[in-house]
């Protein structure tokens, strides 16, 4: 338990005397679960949660219903690690938004960590304005480890909701083969058809794995 950890170990207590970087992600984590359930500490919790993911960056993706079924972890627990979550996104949102992404390098670097340790296909769209500032980047889809299932009409009715003047898609291939299979490359021909039609721009395709492959930097967009 908790109360069996020397003071200078725990959490918090690090925290104060060492900083927030010192901390480890389970103590980072059971911090914000703030206690344990009987028999097992809020470190011991943290790392149960840490322990059904296979990476950090996957905690981003987690819904409240898969949260709630890890044992000790309630409903309370789940919301508070959603929302530290989710302020977390919307940090670094407010970031990006303030970067002018101009080419297919920068977007990737900027949002590669979103797609590229994913065991499936996952489908995002980055909106911008007519300063190629970001507005909005929003997770669309998300398929099996060989397959997505997107719609570029759901893609381009939100970019019409929020004004935006140009877009970017990403998704990732689980395989690490960034090379565009012949359903990618038909999946951007219907995208440059709807940018025509709503005279909204399609910036780029990119499709990340161990690197990355851009359909304008190859000539297709």
């Amino acid at each position: 338990m908790i109360k069996d950890v020397p003071k200078y170990e725990r959490p918090r207590e690090k925290m104060l005397s060492n900083g927030v970087e010192s901390l480890s992600n389970r103590e980072l984590l059971a911090i914000i679960l703030k206690s344990g359930t009987k028999g097992k500490s809020a470190i011991e919790l943290a790392e149960e949660i840490l322990y059904s993911i296979n990476s950090l960056n996957d905690l981003k993706d987690l819904e409240l219903l898969e949260i709630t079924k890890i044992k000790g972890v309630g409903k309370v627990k789940a919301m508070e690690i959603i929302s530290a979550i989710e302020l977390g996104k919307r940090i670094a949102l407010e970031k990006n938004s303030k970067l002018q992404l101009k080419n297919a390098s920068e977007i990737y670097l900027a949002y590669k960590d979103e797609l590229i340790d994913s065991k499936v296909e996952n489908f995002m769209a980055i909106y911008f304005d007519a300063k190629c500032h970001v507005l909005a980047k929003k997770r669309l889809f998300k398929g099996d480890a060989n397959t997505i299932f997107a719609k570029p009409n759901e893609i381009f009715r939100y970019a019409i909701k929020i004004g935006a003047t140009a877009l970017v898609v990403m998704h990732n291939h689980p395989s690490g083969d960034s090379k565009p299979s012949a359903h990618d490359k038909d999946f951007t021909e219907k995208l440059l058809d709807m940018a025509e039609a709503t005279n909204i721009m399609l910036l780029d395709h990119i499709i990340v794995g161990n690197s990355y492959y851009s359909f304008n930097d190859n000539g297709f967009i």
